[in-house]
């Protein structure tokens, strides 16, 4: 009787309503299978990692339903109203999306397309945003042995290529999704590294217009304990730092960051924090101050190096010599963090190893020290720009979640700065709550 009395309030609401019971049984059982891959996808993650996975209950679509619907005390806080998971499954050949909310499941859409075919329209996406032509302005810029030119790609509108947009949000879940207010993705590496903020939702609004998004690390993590995020509290137990002095290599060209340098300046004045900055950044001191810190904030260069994402995907931070000075993903996966919150602002912080479970790099490896929610970054980002967006960020986050405050503060920087590259880099990877 409560179901159905839930269902008429939707209705009536205008809601999209779940799909109908006899519509359900073939699609359960696929998500079954699906599930049931994810949780192997996650354990072979777990060993690239290093690491010997945990053991991983295979969840169910009611199982998901359930963790949206729980509600917990203040000390575990359950989903926010409006929450919603999206969960991508591609394997041989098929891509399936599942939309789920607490109401059970509001979508489902199966496409064919090869993971080839989901990459280059992924690499498209960022040739027709010009990402990569910040990345050759701004980013660090390797100038070691080995070094090989950008590929050149055409256009996708050149190409004829279906828009990465139209592939991950076709009509039945772009529908599914005008009543969500935070949605969560679970995803592999390629749809995880998208900016999902950017796509369209309707012919007016973007999807960043309605929710705000966070990347989960996996469905196992979606019933996991959570701290809550403690907002102008949270900011009393800061580590910042900014434009670190970034030693001489014969490797790496990296151009300096006066943007970072007041990004960090200016949260250390808003909660009266010591900030290190330049040469005070050193790798020596971030360490010794990161295991008893409650919110971490890098504003600096980040690196992220698809073939060896553990070694070979680092902060810059300052130090007489590159070993001194790099604080890689592998160091940084092996620390125990008490942080609420790790804030990457630097180029290239949520990209890595794409496997089929999802990204290995550095936000992963804060994750998986201990910090449940990282804000990260798709592509190298502009130093105006993102001083500008974490300002707006910054003061968002001592009233709001940290989803919602980037949701809040991507608004702001829109306004400013309209084109997507400029504003639509950074996502949460972790949870929304």
């Amino acid at each position: 009787m409560i179901r159905l009395l839930a269902l008429i309030v939707l209705l009536l609401a205008g809601a999209p309503a779940p799909l109908a019971a006899q519509d359900q049984p073939d699609i359960a059982a696929r998500f079954a299978a699906d599930a049931a891959q994810h949780v192997r996808d996650l354990g072979d993650l777990y060993s690239k990692r290093g690491f010997t996975p945990p053991k991983m209950a295979q969840p169910t679509l009611e199982d998901v339903q359930l963790y949206l619907a729980e509600q917990r005390d203040d000390d575990s806080p359950g989903y926010p109203e409006g929450a919603a998971v999206l969960f991508y499954a591609h394997h041989e050949g098929k891509l399936a999306i599942y939309l789920i909310d607490r109401s059970g499941l509001r979508a489902f859409h199966e496409t064919a397309i090869t993971a080839a075919g989901l990459r280059l329209s992924a690499n498209y996406y960022r040739l027709d945003l010009d990402v990569d032509g910040l990345a050759r302005s701004r980013a660090p810029q390797w100038i070691g042995s080995g070094a090989a030119p950008a590929p050149v790609v055409s256009s996708s509108k050149a190409s004829g290529q279906t828009p990465i947009a139209d592939i991950l949000l076709p009509p039945t879940i772009r529908t599914g999704l005008l009543d969500v207010r935070h949605l969560v993705i679970v995803a592999n590496g390629v749809i995880a590294s998208t900016p999902f903020a950017a796509f369209p939702l309707t012919e007016d609004e973007m999807l960043i217009d309605r929710m705000s998004i966070t990347v989960s690390a996996g469905l196992f993590d979606l019933d996991q304990m959570i701290r809550p995020w403690g907002k102008l509290n949270a900011y009393q137990g800061l580590l910042v730092v900014g434009d670190p002095r970034v030693p001489t290599t014969p490797d790496w060209r990296v151009p300096p960051l006066p943007g970072a340098a007041r990004e960090a300046q200016m949260l250390a004045e808003r909660v009266a924090a010591e900030p290190l900055l330049g040469e005070a950044a050193t790798k020596a001191a971030v360490m010794e101050r990161m295991g008893a810190a409650r919110m971490l904030y890098f504003a600096a260069h980040g690196v992220s190096d698809p073939r060896d994402p553990l070694a070979g995907g680092y902060l810059m931070l300052a130090g007489p010599t590159r070993e001194e000075a790099f604080l890689t993903a592998g160091e940084v996966q092996r620390m125990r963090l008490r942080a609420d919150l790790v804030v990457l602002s630097a180029c290239q912080s949520g990209l890595g190893y794409n496997h089929d479970a999802g990204v290995i790099g550095l936000a992963r490896a804060f994750q998986k020290a201990g910090a449940p929610r990282v804000v990260m970054s798709l592509w190298s980002v502009s130093d105006e720009a993102t001083l500008y967006l974490m300002d707006r960020f910054q003061l968002a986050a001592m009233v709001h979640m940290p989803a919602e405050a980037l949701r809040l503060a991507m608004l702001d920087a829109r306004k400013k700065y309209p084109e997507p590259a400029l504003w639509a880099a950074f996502t949460v990877f972790g949870t929304p709550r």
